[in-house]
C-alpha cells in the first residue's frame, strides 16, 4: 500500500470535497482517502501497481480541479 497526497487548486466548499473523494474512491485500487479543502489537497492510500498517483491527479484533472501529486 502507498500513500499519495495531491495538491489540488479548485476546491471551494464542502460539496467539492465530497465529489473529490467520491472521483478517489471510485479508482481501482484506492483503499481509502481524506479531502481538506483548508490544505487543498487529499491524501490517498493506494495500491501502486493498480493506480499510479498520475492516474488518481488525471482523473480529477478530467473533472475541472488542478491537482498534481507529491508522493511520500
Amino acid at each position: 500500500m502507498k500513500t499519495t497526497i495531491l495538491s489540488i487548486d479548485g476546491m471551494h466548499c464542502d460539496g467539492c470535497v465530497q465529489v473529490v473523494q467520491h472521483l478517489l474512491e471510485q479508482q481501482v485500487g484506492v483503499n481509502g482517502c481524506s479531502v481538506s479543502l483548508d490544505l487543498k489537497q487529499a491524501r490517498i492510500a493506494h495500491d501502486a501497481g493498480q493506480v499510479s498517483a498520475e492516474t488518481l491527479a488525471e482523473a480529477l484533472r478530467a473533472a475541472g480541479y488542478k491537482a498534481s501529486p507529491t508522493e511520500s
